[in-house]
């Protein structure tokens, strides 16, 4: 009596970790990785000066749009930070909400990031020669990206 009673108790024992090992994430297949950040618009007098704190701008309700790592001849009608069309491969938007606040999931790797603006886009940096606003994504990791737009700033 007592072998059989230590039969079904291993037997118990290996089910039991049988189910838990089943309710164990696959962090393998899951997309934890993400990008997120604020929008902030600068208007007007961006200037800074002695004895006045810095602006920081007002939250901008704006399109994220994320691309695979595009190159300044992927621009068209290209004027400074300003274009009218891009020749690239788009691989996510996302739409900021009224405090300017974006997230967005990603898989790791290196991406171009653009605002959408009344006529086109709007890039918020250049990476190098002729890299257009580069950004990676780390695996299992949130990538910190705050983005000005000074389209209609002054310096």
């Amino acid at each position: 009596m007592n072998f059989c009673l230590s039969i079904f108790l291993i037997i118990i024992l290996e089910l039991s970790q049988l189910a838990c090992v089943g309710q164990q994430p696959s962090f393998q297949n899951q997309n934890i990785s993400s990008l997120e950040g604020q929008v902030m618009e600068l208007l007007g007098n961006a200037m800074p000066s002695k004895g006045k704190s810095s602006y920081k701008g007002r939250p901008l309700l704006a399109t994220i749009y994320i691309f695979q790592p595009l190159h300044l001849a992927q621009l068209e009608n290209q004027t400074g930070a300003f274009c009218n069309k891009i020749n690239g491969t788009l691989i996510d938007s996302v739409l900021s909400n009224s405090d300017g606040r974006y997230h967005l999931s990603l898989k790791p790797g290196q991406y171009s990031v653009v605002v959408g603006s009344e006529n086109g886009f709007f890039i918020p940096y250049f990476s190098g020669l002729d890299g257009v606003a580069y950004f990676n994504i780390e695996p299992y990791k949130t990538t910190l990206l705050n983005i000005t737009v000074n389209q209609k700033a002054n310096y």
